[in-house]
């Protein structure tokens, strides 16, 4: 009984602010497998440190406190994570691809789902499309260029509307040295190319996303190219390499098709506050199961897709809720 007990107060006490405390830490690591890991470890420290707590009132920010130490001390340990045109030029399609670089040196998707935090009273009447923008792959990307400390201070401050004494406290510092950890953060942000930090604009073309999928599953290279821009952008993580360009990817993609023909199914979603498509795929002469591939993130510009980021990681797909057969 008393270990049922203990349960109920789990689910009751900490649980319910689970995907508050993921999405920070996502926000603060780039990565979904390592938000979902340190939160999970930040509500089992909670539990066990629940004699700490003053007041149930004040369970959320005791949580983020504990959240943001543990992700504090995980980037201290690892590299930024960054998307592959900000690692090198582009590649000619014509020459070979070398090995995937480490998955821990790139960014990770996420879900929109993760927006869905209904416990945090600091939100006002604008927040959805504020909570959209400080998702958006661009905006993550370009935190992580942040030092660890700047990147808190700013999440906690300009995302999460904490004032600068509740984040001194957290970070067990003055409030001058948080107001100079913001002024930096905010400066540096500013630094950035507009194009690196500001959000596609919104993607609530559905037909296009329609077009595309088509284009994917029947196979069809010449109408798919027919949907880009001409200045469209194809990475794939953990890949290094990436392609610009129309005719460039055209180039690419011809030769991966040729030598390794493929049937596709694509499921439509979300990701990042931005339209998605899950990527499953089966060799031409199986008569198995479509099988996860990928996670395409997808921004679109004047009706043309102008950037795909084709997360090939078979290992996101049960963190977005997909099934493991199409």
């Amino acid at each position: 009984m008393l270990a049922l007990a203990r349960d109920e107060a789990f689910r009751t006490l900490l649980e319910p602010h689970r995907r508050a405390i993921t999405l920070h830490c996502y926000r603060m690591l780039g990565s979904l497998h390592d938000a979902e890991d340190v939160a999970q470890e930040s509500l089992t420290r909670a539990w066990q440190r629940l004699g700490q707590l003053k007041s149930g009132s004040a369970t959320q920010a005791w949580l983020y406190k504990i959240a943001t130490n543990a992700c504090l001390d995980l980037v201290k340990s690892r590299r930024r994570r960054v998307l592959p045109w900000l690692h090198g030029a582009a590649a000619s399609p014509e020459t070979p691809q070398g090995p995937p670089a480490h998955e821990r040196f790139w960014m990770e998707p996420a879900p929109d789902a993760l927006l869905e935090v209904p416990d945090d009273p600091k939100r006002g009447p604008d927040a959805q499309a504020s909570m959209r923008e400080s998702i958006s792959l661009a905006f993550i990307t370009a935190l992580q260029f942040l030092s660890p400390r700047q990147r808190a201070a700013l999440l906690l401050v300009d995302v999460l509307r904490w004032g600068p004494r509740e984040v001194a406290d957290l970070l067990e510092t003055s409030v001058v040295s948080v107001s100079s950890l913001l002024q930096r953060a905010r400066k540096n942000m500013e630094a950035r190319p507009p194009e690196e930090i500001s959000p596609p604009e919104p993607s609530e073309n559905g037909e296009l996303l329609r077009r595309y999928i088509q284009a994917w599953e029947s196979g069809d290279l010449d109408a798919f190219i027919a949907l880009l821009a001409e200045d469209a952008r194809l990475s794939m993580p953990p890949q290094p390499e990436w392609y610009e360009g129309r005719e460039s990817i055209r180039r690419f993609l011809a030769g991966v098709l040729a030598a390794e023909p493929r049937r596709y199914r694509l499921l439509p979603l979300r990701a990042n506050g931005e339209r998605a498509v899950a990527v499953y795929r089966r060799p031409i002469t199986s008569s198995s199961a479509y099988e996860p591939a990928a996670i395409t993130v997808l921004s679109f510009r004047a009706g043309r897709v102008s950037e795909m980021i084709r997360f090939t990681s078979p290992t996101l797909f049960p963190l977005f809720g997909l099934p493991p057969r199409a």
